[in-house]
């Protein structure tokens, strides 16, 4: 095995195998380890033998030394064999494996139950024959085995039980928010912002948190029709009133006329201060707060735009006001 020394190697015996039946994926999550741990692989077969290093594709090498490996004719299987540079596992210069752990594998066609029981192994005698590069070379073993697994991870054969439902915990209450005309069941305490319980609880991140302190104006929804900062509002206070975040502005695929205002006048440079702009300036249009400039500026005034866009943002809310000239 001249063609691929290296610090450390994993050797497979497999029957009816070859790279073409690993998935891209597979292949690459191998990889993935071994870049990490300057390590190879070696897999065997009836159809050949490959080497995969970190950066290459798999390679047809010279056949390993045969004396003292056999697979039954009447079962596929997989072998795992652990070499190091010394003592048991040694690859001899010959050619030939004297094994530090041989598994086989309960699954035909996949590595990783073998790898996995050939770690256990190596684990198991970690006190008394555990040196260095046994350490690198279980590093290999047990990422290898992750990898496939969760390349092969099949679906089950049946149905799994609905996991019972959890009791509520001392200090948890059950609510209800309505969010975008969806009404979604929530278990929380009764210390969780309503900017918290939409961005963490139903992943609605297009409210934006920035100062968690009420003085951004990024995370402003409307409930009740009103605009309220959510970084200051409990979520518990708002449950059974309507809520309106970003997501919930446009209708039926068609933008709000203050989002096209947005796009069109270049209302944001960023973006992230952008839902909050669009909400505020929807609530003052729809209130009839936007007379003119100065009276847009004041009622915006609660809006921080770190990128100084105020001008276009302007513009956009004058565009869909109507008084755009």
């Amino acid at each position: 095995m001249q063609d691929a020394p290296g610090p450390c190697r994993v050797v497979a015996f497999v029957r009816g195998w070859s790279p073409d039946r690993a998935g891209v994926l597979e292949l690459e999550r191998v990889r993935a380890h071994l870049r990490g741990l300057s390590a190879e692989l070696v897999f065997e077969s009836e159809h050949g033998t490959w080497l995969l290093r970190p950066d290459d594709d798999p390679r047809p090498i010279e056949r390993l030394g045969r004396t003292r490996f056999r697979v039954d004719d009447d079962e596929d299987g997989v072998f795992v064999i652990v070499a190091s540079e010394a003592g048991p596992g040694t690859i001899e210069a010959s050619g030939a494996v004297r094994f530090a752990h041989c598994q086989r594998s309960p699954i035909a066609g996949t590595l990783a139950p073998a790898l996995q029981r050939a770690t256990d192994v190596m684990l198991a005698q970690a006190p008394l024959h555990f040196t260095r590069r046994a350490w690198l070379t279980t590093c290999v073993v047990s990422g290898f085995a992750l990898a496939v697994l969760s390349a092969c991870k099949q679906k089950p054969s049946r149905e799994e039980p609905e996991p019972a439902v959890r009791a509520p915990e001392a200090g948890e209450l059950d609510i209800v928010l309505d969010v975008n005309g969806t009404k979604h069941p929530l278990r929380i305490e009764p210390r969780v912002s309503l900017l918290d319980a939409l961005r963490e609880r139903l992943l609605l991140t297009g409210t934006k948190k920035g100062c968690d302190m009420g003085q951004c104006g990024a995370c402003t929804v409307h409930v009740a029709g009103k605009r309220v900062l959510s970084c200051l509002t409990l979520a518990v206070a708002v449950q059974g009133k309507p809520i309106t975040t970003i997501e919930g502005v446009a209708k039926a695929g068609e933008l709000h006329p203050l989002q096209r205002a947005f796009c069109e006048h270049d209302g944001m440079q960023c973006g992230f201060c952008t839902p909050g702009q669009i909400m505020s300036g929807i609530a003052i249009l729809d209130e009839n707060r936007a007379t003119d400039d100065d009276a847009i500026r004041e009622q915006m005034s609660g809006n921080i735009c770190r990128c100084g866009a105020y001008p276009n943002i302007l513009a956009a809310i004058k565009a869909a006001r109507g008084g755009a000239s």
